[in-house]
């Protein structure tokens, strides 16, 4: 009986607890405000000296549509008489995968290492073009002397000879423009994606956008494809094989043919009969695997997926002048430690209440 008692009790000391707090929280209101304030404040002082240009807000809305890749009819897998499907690691690029797909360094840095035309047929890298259309070099360079103010990436430079501090100064960008791009879900109940962008030049990031979704675009086929494309070079690889075996065998025909001609005994028709069976069974085989080599090519065309842009990029673009994240957070910094405090002194004022009778009968 005692037990149920006290586990009715619980809910009501916890609702009586709540309310206490509550008008703790009440009483002392100067003390919430207070630190709302000084948190709000620092918060403040901090957007104030880490936003020092206008940033233009870009944004693309685009959807996935996947190949069907599910048959091969009739080419390689026939060929070798079993079933085969083809399709590249879908799975690599479902769900939110994508998001993360997008934003990874391979990505990235393929992208910013893309060449792009900047009128007149001039083409330069766009890391070139980003480093000279923004504020790095001023804001992140310049104040520290950084030996990336004197390297420029030649175009045409693969990832793999980059030198050191090349390699050192992509990584910096990659990593800058990483947190300057955002790619969400339109809408729960769509399948309509948005990719966003904040850069301190409004072509810049405009053009970012766009190579940054051809980019994604080109590896996601890439990786759709890649095994039909895999099993198409083999099969081109066999089929200049039998070509060489069949002309080979072809001409060695003809020169069997030429010589029997001359001779009376039947027995020589035995190897022309011969080699004339061998080229037919080439030829066959040649052909064949013509057939399958254009099954296969049908097959990556239906397979590779497209991403449909469905809102571009318009201009002019917003632009975000001044951003209160940092004196958000400060407020709720700010609030959550006034309740923590107030709650601590609360509890400390009850538990010295029970220890006072305590310490009074000790003396």
């Amino acid at each position: 009986m005692e037990q149920q008692n006290q586990n009715a009790l619980a809910p009501k000391a916890l609702i009586l607890k709540f309310i206490e707090i509550k008008n703790n929280i009440l009483k002392y209101w100067w003390v919430v405000a207070l630190l709302v304030l000084v948190g709000g404040g620092i918060g403040f002082y901090i957007d104030s000296t880490l936003v020092k240009h206008d940033k233009y807000m870009a944004s693309i809305t685009f959807s996935v549509s996947g190949g069907s890749g599910q048959e091969m009819g009739g080419g390689f897998g026939s060929l070798l008489g079993m079933q085969m499907q083809s399709g590249g690691d879908g799975n690599l690029f479902a769900g939110e995968n994508l998001f993360y797909m997008l934003k990874t360094r391979p990505v990235l840095e393929r992208a910013l290492l893309t060449p792009v035309d900047m009128g007149n047929g001039k083409q330069e890298l766009f890391i070139n073009y980003y480093i000279d259309s923004t504020f790095v070099k001023q804001d992140d360079w310049e104040p520290y002397d950084s030996p990336f103010l004197k390297i420029r990436i030649k175009p045409g430079t693969l990832p793999s000879k980059l030198t050191l501090i090349e390699q050192q100064m992509v990584d910096f960008i990659v990593y800058r423009v990483r947190r300057e791009t955002e790619i969400t879900v339109l809408n729960t109940k769509t399948s309509f994606i948005e990719l966003r962008s904040k850069l301190e030049h409004e072509l810049l990031s405009k053009a970012w956008l766009e190579l940054l979704l051809e980019t994604m675009q080109a590896r996601y086929q890439e990786t759709q494809t890649r095994k039909s494309y895999k099993m198409l070079r083999n099969m081109e690889k066999r089929a200049d094989s039998l070509a060489r075996m069949l002309n080979s065998s072809e001409s060695q025909l003809a020169r069997v043919t030429d010589l029997n001609e001359m001779v009376v005994d039947p027995t020589a028709k035995v190897q022309e009969l011969r080699i004339g069976r061998k080229s037919s069974f080439i030829s066959s085989l040649y052909l064949e695997t013509q057939r399958s080599i254009e099954n296969l090519r049908m097959t990556i065309i239906k397979e590779t997926p497209l991403f449909t842009v469905i809102e571009p990029v318009h201009l002019p673009l917003e632009v975000s002048k001044f951003e209160l994240q940092n004196m958000k957070f400060g407020i709720a910094i700010g609030l959550f430690l006034a309740i923590i405090i107030i709650i601590l002194r609360q509890t400390y004022l009850d538990a010295m209440k029970e220890l006072k009778p305590i310490i009074t009968k000790k003396q």
